[in-house]
């Protein structure tokens, strides 16, 4: 009998910043690597036999530790990737909910029939998976295999494995970040669940920060501004933004303010956008091409969501759109000033930032994750 430890990859750019990436090959968080540690030290007295991933970037940086630490190859499986998401691919929750509102009410309340126009269904990721851990349980045995796969892949697999109904993935649910399900598959290819979506190895600061709070008190929809319309609205987040960062005493020179954001939207209009949760403005990202830094970077000048929501995870989400229209952009860098402010420091350190060189006030993180370097099998 093979023993698979199937474990869920870690935190990553969608996880942290409420995006829909789940064939895009996201950037992995601080977070995340701190988890893969976590992961590896679970592991350290448990024999491995294979390890396993999909050709995802934050599926093989969860098992990558490991396998340097006991001289194994990572085997790259596509039958571990995640559900395809069609049309929303990469976009923001808060944007689904607000452009595809049946289809991400149908979401919220049956996801295991997803009616997003080029998804997959739940039914089929979990025909998927069970295939290929088959033919994984065969390739070790009797011996234990190591397997990273994703969220919805994993309990959609899990309901199949245990006879239950599509619809019992809200109660199966998914666990933390590198989160480990314990199966059991015979020779005859019948699977056992000795347990799932256990996340003991991890403290409570490398859980999950969303834990409990239904999607739409967190997902934000940005979009970008219309000065024409949203003047009003964009002036009181930047005087906001002006207290926050000069004081109350000095003065905010409204119209100085405007004008800029009326050449920057000039020059592109994706380059300034406001943030709604709930429907209530509630921040702004502006963005920026610096002729002094080479032209692969893109510049995020500011970053800001109102107090009451800073420290809890908001402000990720703006990033989030600044480096979706970067990439889309061909920029290849994502630069911000060195943080001055406790929020601007907290979302630099979340991500992989690193000083810039040649910019000694400037903060650096490459946009796009390397490519798989192992062979992509089925």
């Amino acid at each position: 009998m093979a023993n698979i430890y199937l474990v869920r990859h870690c935190e990553s750019e969608g996880n942290a910043c409420r995006r829909t990436q789940a064939q895009t090959d996201a950037l992995v968080t601080t977070k995340g690597y701190l988890q893969n540690e976590m992961l590896r030290r679970r592991f350290r007295d448990i024999p491995i036999d294979g390890i396993y991933s999909s050709d995802a970037f934050r599926s093989i940086m969860t098992v990558e530790p490991i396998a340097k630490e006991r001289g194994l190859p990572i085997r790259v499986r596509i039958h571990l990737r995640e559900v395809t998401t069609g049309v929303w691919e990469d976009m923001a929750w808060g944007n689904i909910a607000k452009e595809y509102p049946k289809e991400s009410k149908d979401w919220d309340e049956h996801p295991w029939a997803n009616t997003t126009p080029g998804a997959s269904t739940f039914q089929q990721v979990a025909d998927r998976l069970l295939f290929g851990l088959r033919r994984i349980a065969r390739e070790v045995g009797d011996g234990n295999a190591l397997c990273v796969s994703h969220s919805c892949t994993i309990k959609a697999g899990l309901c199949a494995m245990m006879g239950r109904p599509m619809s019992d993935v809200k109660v199966v649910g998914h666990g933390d970040n590198t989160s480990v399900s314990l199966i059991h598959v015979d020779r005859e290819g019948n699977f056992s669940v000795e347990y799932m979506n256990d996340g003991s190895h991890l403290p409570p600061e490398l859980r999950r920060a969303w834990s409990g709070v239904a999607g739409a008190d967190i997902n934000m929809a940005v979009d970008p501004v219309d000065l024409d319309k949203e003047s009003q609205v964009l002036e009181e987040l930047a005087r906001a933004h002006a207290r926050q960062t000069e004081g109350a005493e000095v003065p905010f020179d409204e119209a100085e303010w405007l004008a800029r954001a009326r050449e920057l939207t000039a020059y592109n209009p994706d380059y300034l956008a406001v943030c709604r949760l709930k429907g209530r403005p509630v921040g702004f990202v502006w963005m920026e091409n610096e002729e002094e830094t080479p032209e692969d970077c893109g510049h995020v000048r500011t970053m800001f969501v109102l107090p009451e929501l800073q420290g809890k995870g908001y402000t990720e989400q703006l990033f989030g759109y600044a480096a979706h229209v970067f990439r889309y952009q061909g920029k290849r860098v994502l630069t911000v000033s060195v943080p001055r402010l406790p929020e601007d420091q907290r979302v630099v350190e979340r991500f992989t930032f690193t000083p810039m060189r040649g910019f000694r006030d400037r903060m650096a993180l490459e946009l796009f994750s390397p490519p798989c370097p192992y062979p992509i099998l089925a």
